[in-house]
């Protein structure tokens, strides 16, 4: 249970690390808003965190 929950802890940071160096702080308000849409099970908050990162995602290719 511990083991999974640090692997778990160390995966969060190491995304919200690579999207913050990848998109910068849109990136990073955008994995914020998804992950408290998400915590919270808001499917607006989710939806528009979603929105955001997919955006930075096609205009970056």
């Amino acid at each position: 249970m511990l083991v999974s929950t640090i692997t778990v802890a160390a995966f969060g940071i190491a995304v919200e690390r690579a999207v913050e160096i990848q998109f910068g702080l849109p990136g990073l308000v955008g994995l914020l808003i998804l992950r408290t849409g998400l915590w919270k099970r808001n499917y607006t908050c989710a939806c528009v965190g979603t929105t955001v990162l997919v955006t930075l995602l096609v205009g970056g290719l």
